[in-house]
């Protein structure tokens, strides 16, 4: 397949820097058997030479929509996450070259055998004053895998041994191997070997909770006055669906690195607003600009476009008519014209995907896992498409197709890309498509509950490994969303959980990934970029490849 100029160049190295030091790769330098004390995670990032830092100032971000939640593994989301990374703080902490580093954990020690970790925790307080424990994270990672909780991302712990057994109702908490040996020292065992096992606990889902707090109140995380975090700020005020506030956090570890107040967060869900509070300096920061800017913007160079390791797409309920028939789903797979779509829509220097896995994970020896991959399709291969959805009505035996009603979330970015959709469906299939739109928390609870039919998704990769992408579909996972199920699919996503040797790894997810695209359950639009712009005075937002927006080392210049 073909890739843009810089981008693989780009993620790919990003990536390769993480899976080195996680032992990912089986070229790759072993997982350290003591991280040291002084990491760089409380170093600030490498950047051009600064003005003067205003440690008066309040960075001003747009969070668009309410948080879904900022309890940890319920969130799940980007809108919490982000929240959340700047409010507390796991175990480890990705640095400026996207490579875990200590955090919560000054050190840790890896056993010869790859499966146990042994954390070393630093000195560090909550924001009410309680010391951070090792039986706070022990406490953490259990009542991930608490079935009574159902949190969206509890499958991320599965690599712990005991912990899938637990959380499928097969097991018990005190079968999931995390124990806090003493108020300092955690301990970790997997249940295989997982080399990028510390690229996953960056992620928010493994953030501690406060033990104490969570157990005296189990709405603890509903409002800025209940809330307790660890990390580099601190809740000041939560008015839902309207603004969160944080302050800089005494408390932290490292509060020295953070040079500015706290974070003000407005919640505008208007792209033209959004840019106008941009350009009159009431936002320092925007994630998003307008469609009908963003082409002129990125050429002037004052809209910025990064890689990012993640997937657009849209999912089919498999078990909702006209979806339940395969050809049906590969005909609205191959209706598409991406890269039209693109260059007069999405303008972001976006790659048509015509596979699942995104760009940016490099193969044990060095290549990228989509490019080995290749393309199972062509783009707008409109006559084929035809022909499979003739095909398909005939299997079942419809003379017209049952209704198709494509749901996206409130955002003008996604309702233009739903309307060129629509057409393409009209023009080349013959198809009328109904438009849907829903507020983010609705369309969230809808699509996971898997309620909805033809609902648009954008995956991040949580962790540096294309099994990120691949484990999503197995029967009944949370992240499946559209009823998909494929034996011999869930079969060989178990059986690279469990290999140890990368390159046949890498060959048995190349399998995996061909068996999930013949059944195509979803249609795949666009591997993702990030357009973003910042005030010239802001410097040292963190933006990963793979991992959540990170402002622990922003400076905010004086004017």
């Amino acid at each position: 397949m073909k890739m843009k100029k810089g981008w693989k160049v780009l993620s790919t190295a990003a990536l390769l820097a993480v899976m080195v030091v996680t032992g990912c790769s089986q070229t790759a330098a072993p997982a350290p058997q003591d991280a040291g004390s002084n990491g760089n995670a409380g170093a600030a990032p490498q950047q051009e030479p600064a003005g003067q830092a205003d440690m008066t100032a309040k960075l001003r971000l747009n969070l668009k929509t309410e948080p879904p939640s900022l309890d940890p593994p319920k969130g799940f989301d980007s809108t919490s996450n982000e929240v959340l990374n700047a409010t507390m703080e796991g175990l480890a902490r990705l640095d400026q070259k996207h490579v875990p580093q200590p955090a919560m954990a000054e050190k840790w020690s890896v056993s010869e055998d790859g499966k146990t970790y042994t954390f070393t925790l630093r000195d560090s307080k909550w924001s009410n004053g309680d010391p951070v424990t090792a039986h706070d994270f022990e406490f953490a990672f259990k009542r991930i895998l608490d079935p009574n909780n159902a949190f969206p991302s509890a499958f991320l712990a599965y690599y712990i041994e005991g912990a899938e057994a637990y959380n499928k109702g097969e097991g018990n908490a005190d079968g999931v191997q995390v124990k806090a040996l003493d108020d300092k020292t955690l301990e970790v065992k997997l249940a295989a070997p997982a080399g990028y096992f510390l690229h996953i606990i960056t992620q928010p889902t493994f953030f501690p909770v406060n033990k104490k707090v969570v157990e005296s109140n189990p709405k603890w995380a509903e409002n800025a006055s209940s809330i307790v975090t660890n990390g580099p700020f601190k809740m000041e005020d939560w008015v839902h669906d309207q603004s969160v506030k944080v302050v800089k956090n005494d408390g932290y570890w490292d509060k020295d690195s953070v040079k500015y107040a706290g974070i003000d967060w407005v919640m505008v869900n208007d792209e033209n607003t959004q840019y106008q509070m941009y350009k009159t300096g009431q936002l320092d920061m925007i994630q998003t600009v307008p469609i009908d800017l963003k082409a002129k913007l990125i050429e002037s160079g004052e809209a910025k476009v990064e890689p990012e390791a993640a997937i657009y797409y849209y999912r089919m309920n498999t078990q909702m008519p006209p979806f339940t028939n395969a050809n049906i789903r590969k005909a609205f797979a191959l209706a598409l014209d991406r890269k039209l779509l693109i260059e007069n829509v999405v303008q972001g220097k976006q790659i048509p995907a015509l596979a699942h896995v995104p760009i940016g994970f490099p193969e044990p020896d060095g290549t990228d896992f989509r490019e080995k991959g290749g393309d199972f399709f062509k783009d707008n291969d409109v006559e084929q498409a035809k022909a499979l959805l003739k095909k398909g009505m005939e299997e079942e035996g419809w003379t017209t197709l049952p209704p198709v009603t494509m749901t996206y979330n409130t955002s003008d970015t996604h309702k233009a890309i739903a309307q060129v959709m629509q057409e393409m469906y009209k023009k080349n299939l013959g198809v009328d498509v109904k438009l849907e739109n829903k507020e983010w928390n609705v369309f969230l609870a809808e699509q996971r509950a898997r309620q909805l039919q033809f609902s648009r998704s954008t995956i991040p990769a949580d962790y540096g490994d294309p099994i990120n992408f691949l484990e999503l579909f197995v029967t009944d996972h949370p992240g499946n969303r559209i009823n998909y199920s494929n034996p011999d699919y869930d079969a060989l996503v178990a059986k690279i959980r469990n290999t140890a040797d990368e390159k046949e790894r890498f060959g048995l997810m190349h399998e995996a990934e061909s068996i999930f695209m013949n059944d195509m359950p979803l249609v795949p639009v666009y591997f993702n970029t990030k357009v973003f712009m910042d005030q010239p005075n802001i410097k040292g937002i963190l933006r990963h490849p793979v991992g959540t927006l990170d402002y622990k080392w922003v400076e905010i210049e004086k004017k």
